[in-house]
């Protein structure tokens, strides 16, 4: 019988914690090592799909890594074995056969590591915190035990917000008698960086968390890299129903790129000032009414060269005759990504402040993805990861 290959189970504290930009940095490490048809991925617990042309549905994570890594992926279809959509749980939850469906998933499961069974390592990408998938009986950590997989596990930098969430999470793998390989601390503020690998050693680690055998791993301390988890206003334009694109000139890329912050035009026409309160790529939000602030912003990100434009323009409470004909021409010939939306600013701002949190990378997001691509090259321990891992 073949050896099997070794499995890479990322996991992390919570939904958004990185898993899929590990994934991507993580396979880029090791494609120094291996030629991509050496190197297996899959997404064992999906939550959010996305549909294939053959009208197949798929966890998108799944065809983010497909389209970014070169991996021999011929059928995607299989690397997404377990669906969660939609009225799933709740069926489960109310139906008589809990076991037969939990059965099923997980021969799914099985015939998907099967497929991959000729590769040399595996990379089996988590979904949300540990516990997710629990309510159909697939957890996190259920999951890493059944397909005998090592945890490389995700928290966010910090000190002692990190360690007691470690408290949390790798109480629940001890529980189930998972095997956590290692840490990855992702997402730490640059100017904490030293301070973090200074206190944070694996040392310290493994003296506050002396329960597992072999020891813990550090595999890597990863700055916030700007833009990186920062949504696009093709993206931004998605959170909001019927809402109203209005497009003009040559500017498609510019709907691609990722946004800074979001700021809202309160001030009246002769105090606001675009000088002062706006920076490149920040989304300005003002009402569809507002005529001559309008102008002023338009007028000003005319004026900036390309570097330094603004990532867009949200026009709320938008209906039939606001914004009207003058104010569209006026933004078109701006080429500046502009949406019309009914919510008034209260609303839009909360729910950009959801998308800013909720951000994941996209198919478009080839920058992102070399971004990723270095700060792996830069920060990640590949050799320590090998020698974890059994490679």
């Amino acid at each position: 019988m073949s050896k099997k290959p070794p499995v890479v189970f990322i996991a992390g504290e919570r939904q958004h914690a990185g898993k899929t930009v590990t994934s991507l940095g993580v396979i880029s490490a090791l494609s120094k090592h291996f030629a991509p048809e050496d190197i297996g991925y899959f997404k064992p617990v999906g939550q959010e799909m996305t549909t294939l042309p053959n009208g197949q549905k798929i966890d998108k994570d799944v065809r983010i890594v497909k389209e970014f890594t070169g991996l021999d992926m011929p059928d995607m279809g299989i690397l997404s074995p377990v669906r969660v959509v939609s009225g799933v749980t709740r069926d489960y939850i109310s139906g008589t056969n809990q076991a037969e469906i939990t059965a099923k998933f997980e021969k799914n499961i099985r015939d998907t590591m099967e497929s991959l069974a000729d590769k040399k390592i595996i990379i089996a990408e988590g979904t949300g915190h540990p516990g997710v998938g629990s309510v159909v009986g697939l957890s996190n950590a259920r999951v890493a035990n059944m397909i005998d997989a090592k945890i490389l596990y995700l928290v966010g930098g910090g000190i002692g917000r990190t360690i007691d969430e470690l408290e949390v999470d790798f109480s629940y793998f001890s529980h189930h008698k998972s095997k956590v390989a290692g840490v990855l601390f992702n997402k730490v503020l640059p100017k904490k960086l030293d301070q973090m690998k200074e206190v944070i050693t694996e040392k310290a680690l493994n003296r506050i968390f002396p329960e597992w055998s072999p020891k813990l791993s550090v595999f890597g301390h990863m700055p916030i890299v700007k833009y990186l988890n920062n949504p696009s206003m093709q993206l931004i334009s998605k959170s909001f129903k019927n809402h109203r694109a209005i497009k003009g000139g040559k500017c498609a890329g510019a709907w691609h790129r990722a946004c800074r912050k979001v700021k809202i035009i309160s001030l009246d026409f002769e105090n606001f000032s675009p000088v002062h309160a706006l920076r490149p790529r920040d989304i300005a939000v003002l009402g569809a009414a507002s005529h001559r602030r309008l102008k002023k912003v338009i007028d000003w990100n005319n004026a900036q060269p390309a570097e330094k434009k603004l990532g867009g323009l949200i026009l709320t409470c938008s209906s039939d005759k606001r914004p009207d004909a003058a104010a569209e021409a006026l933004v078109a010939e701006s080429c500046l990504p502009t949406i019309a939306v009914m919510q008034d600013t209260a609303e839009t701002d909360a729910m950009l402040y959801k998308c800013f949190n909720d951000t994941k990378i996209q198919l478009y997001d080839k920058m992102k993805h070399q971004k990723i691509v270095n700060l792996f090259e830069e920060h990640f321990d590949t050799e320590k990861f090998l020698r974890a891992f059994g490679i």
